[in-house]
C-alpha cells in the first residue's frame, strides 16, 4: 500500500536573492475511486492516492 502526501505543486528555492521563491505545476491526474465518492484528489501518474490507496497510473 501506498502512503504519499498530496502535492499538486513543487517549491523550488532560487539560489539568488532577487528572485524568491516559486511554485511549479506538477502533472497530475485524479484519482478515479475516489472522484465516484464526489471528492478530487490529484495523484502523481504511477502513485497511489492519499486518501484511499488506489493507484493511479
Amino acid at each position: 500500500m501506498c502512503h504519499q502526501t498530496p502535492t499538486d505543486k513543487v517549491t523550488v528555492n532560487s539560489m539568488n536573492t532577487d528572485e524568491g521563491v516559486r511554485t511549479l505545476p506538477v502533472p497530475g491526474r485524479r484519482c478515479p475511486a475516489c472522484l465516484e465518492r464526489g471528492e478530487t484528489i490529484w495523484v502523481i501518474p504511477g502513485k497511489c492516492c492519499p486518501q484511499c490507496g488506489t493507484p493511479v497510473n
